[in-house]
């Protein structure tokens, strides 16, 4: 009766231990996919922050390309000047002989 017993608990611990070995092993590969997911992550990130720095360098690359537009916007701008000058010299003399010829009508 006691070796019954004493079977019957090796059995109970054989089958107790091959329990807690399944549940380590499944522990094991979670923590495994866990630290690849982090590791993973990790590179995302650094991943980003190279990208944002190459951004930054080619949008100063692409800044200093760039021609400068001060000339020719100052080019067009006394362009435009002279041809508003240009009217207005025009345009005067003739809203003064309108204005005059309405005062005469009335």
């Amino acid at each position: 009766m006691v070796e019954e017993r004493l079977e019957r608990l090796e059995a109970r611990v054989e089958g107790l231990s091959e329990r807690i070995d399944t549940r380590v092993g499944g522990l094991e590969r979670e923590v495994s996919q866990l630290r690849n997911e982090m590791a993973s992550r990790t590179d995302m990130s650094q991943l980003r922050n190279e990208m944002h720095v190459l951004h930054e360098d080619l949008v100063d690359t692409i800044k200093a390309l760039a021609p400068d537009f001060a000339p020719i916007r100052r080019e067009f701008q006394q362009a435009d000047d002279e041809v508003k000058e240009s009217l207005l010299r025009r345009i005067e003399p003739i809203e003064a002989a309108q204005r005059a010829r309405r005062r005469t009508k009335s």
